[in-house]
């Protein structure tokens, strides 16, 4: 399939330079134009002469190099050239090395990944076109089998503001995407101009709110918060997680039982609560009681019930928890020493419940926590798994799901926030996102992935994001994470992402995350991370031929992102009492 070029790349009125030398991943270029006090104008775009971070094309016959320059300096004897000498005058004679990036075929219009032939000497370089740019970043999409392809308007070129570089959700979603970035650095004025393009277009997304900054949003939005708000935005709505949505590792999660008794005695009420339900016969005050009774009536309906009790699910009375987990605490057999009788369980075990006692406190402080009233007091409220099939089946686009005021106590956050991932990968199991495909976005991804609760001797995985990267795709489940911390993803999650969307990173460690997840940027081109300016960003991606810079577009309702206005909060101090004379009077009395 042929793609038409927007422009011819080997244009003579371009032409910066020649290769003077040739490595395997750069070339070392003569521009004699580089130390031109500013750019050029041709046919009303401008192009610069060799500066640093631009793009140029190499002339390589029937097939042109990509390329981009990182390094510009004079040779050392000419150095002084550039310095004003009155009467004098000196040509400076400017080299550069350009980092080879992919290959366009001339004769097809295809871009082929690497470098399928290398510059000769002499070879000629010429200034991109920014429409020839612009093409190099759609060239892709033109194989989507569609007349008239969906495309997202994100971003234009950082060098020509009014060039716009449109994608298909195709190419940005649907091999994931990753936005990250440091503080300030626009990130999230990214993921609400995704959000509001996918709204737009006819997508649906649940985004995962984490501090509540997207509060502004507006576009076909349905706002929930789980946790209790004091102040809610207009519209929103207060949903709980009640505990049997959730699993019984989550509840291990939250409880924190020690790994030798409470764990195992734990476990046995959980069991004895499901039970409990199912046959009435066996409970007495909400419990079933095991101190001296016989083991046959429970054994026998265990036996009948057991895919039910060994279930995941938290599908008992949590109100009778601690006194079922009393309960537990018998000696395995009745009779005596001399003579067991292991048809029926022996009288109280006191030590195993003064092992207890402390996770019974435990229990029943979680238990009337008003903090975690959403998961342990749910009555009354809307249940967040209504509302997520509500808005499945609404004209809605976006669900945003406020997570700012479900505390971070007992790790309450996370093991909801897994619960809500693994609850869209059954539904993307069961093929409920088939014909409507569905994107996850997870803001603070750092505080989600990577977690692991618990000790070593009982450890809970919070893996239902990570599971969603690396199979949620072929269910028509994608997901976009945006996060601050490329460092604290795991890397076989980050290298799932195939489009990463890279705001300013300042830290090293962060940028060395980014390299090693993609195979599209090396060393030199990361080192154009630290100076992004708010708002650009470098879209890598395995559909992306190469890492452009962008500059994101203004999302039309900006998130809440503002830091503390300290020039209206903090009080002014009279110019005529000095910080001595302050202290003076108004003394400050340490206690010891």
């Amino acid at each position: 399939m042929s793609n038409p070029l927007p422009v011819y790349p080997f244009d003579p009125d371009r032409c910066i330079g020649t290769v003077t030398e040739t490595s395997p991943a750069a070339a070392k270029l003569n521009l004699p134009l580089a130390a031109a006090p500013e750019g050029q104008w041709h046919h009303g775009f401008r192009f610069s002469t060799g500066e640093v971070g631009d793009f140029v094309v190499i002339d390589c016959g029937d097939v042109a190099i990509f390329a981009r320059i990182i390094s510009v300096k004079l040779p050392e004897r000419e150095r002084l050239s550039v310095e004003p000498v009155l009467g004098q005058e000196r040509a400076p004679h400017p080299v550069g090395v350009a980092h080879l990036l992919t290959t366009l075929v001339l004769s097809t219009g295809r871009v082929t990944g690497g470098i399928s032939r290398y510059p000769r000497l002499g070879s000629k370089v010429y200034a991109v076109h920014p429409l020839l740019l612009k093409w190099l970043a759609e060239v892709a999409q033109l194989d989507v089998v569609h007349p008239n392809p969906i495309v997202l308007e994100l971003a234009s070129l950082t060098s020509e503001s009014n060039v716009g570089v449109h994608v298909t959700p195709e190419r940005i979603l649907g091999r994931h995407c990753a936005v990250l970035g440091a503080t300030g650095g626009g990130k999230s004025w990214t993921v609400a101009r995704l959000i509001e393009q996918i709204a737009g277009r006819g997508g649906k997304v649940i985004l995962l709110d984490a501090t509540g900054e997207f509060h502004t949003l507006r576009c076909r939005v349905r706002h929930v918060h789980i946790g209790s708000n004091p102040d809610p935005a207009p519209g929103s709505t207060e949903v709980a997680v009640p505990y049997t949505a959730l699993t019984e590792g989550d509840l291990f999660a939250l409880l924190k039982p020690s790994g030798q008794t409470q764990a195992p005695k734990l476990r046995l009420a959980m069991k004895s609560l499901k039970l409990a339900k199912l046959v009435p016969e066996l409970v007495e005050n909400g419990t079933i009681p095991k101190a001296q009774k016989l083991k046959s009536p429970y054994d026998d309906a265990y036996r009948l019930h057991v895919s039910h009790i060994e279930g995941n699910r938290a599908s008992f009375d949590i109100e009778y928890l601690t006194r079922q987990i009393s309960e537990e605490c018998v000696y395995p057999s009745g009779g005596s020493a001399t003579r067991p009788d292991y048809t029926r369980w022996g009288s109280p075990n006191e030590a195993e419940r003064s092992y207890c006692v402390s996770l019974i406190t435990r229990i029943e402080d979680i238990l009337t926590s008003d903090s975690l009233a959403c998961i342990f007091q749910p009555k009354g409220k809307l249940g967040l798994a209504r509302a997520m099939q509500d808005f499945l089946t609404s004209d809605q686009q976006v669900l945003r799901i406020s997570l700012r005021h479900l505390p971070f106590d007992h790790n309450a956050r996370e093991i909801v926030a897994n619960a809500i991932g693994r609850r869209l990968l059954d539904q993307a199991r069961r093929g409920e996102f088939l014909t409507c495909p569905l994107v996850v976005v997870v803001d603070e991804a750092h505080q989600f992935l990577n977690k692991t609760l618990g000790d070593e001797s009982t450890k809970y995985p919070l893996d239902a994001f990570d599971l969603i990267a690396k199979e949620g795709r072929k269910f028509s489940l994608n997901i976009c994470l945006a996060t601050q911390r490329p460092r604290d993803i795991p890397e076989g999650v980050l290298s799932q992402m195939g489009t990463l969307i890279v705001h300013r990173l300042v830290n090293d460690k962060d940028r060395e995350v980014v390299e090693r997840a993609s195979g599209d940027i090396d060393r030199s081109a990361a080192a154009f991370l630290p100076t992004l300016a708010p708002g650009e960003a470098v879209i890598i991606g395995a559909d992306f031929p190469i890492p452009l810079t962008i500059q994101v577009a203004h999302p039309e309702n900006t998130p809440d992102s503002r830091g503390p206005d300290y020039q209206n909060c903090w009080k002014q101090v009279s110019p005529s009492m000095s910080p001595a004379r302050s202290a003076a009077h108004d003394p400050v009395v340490l206690s010891e």
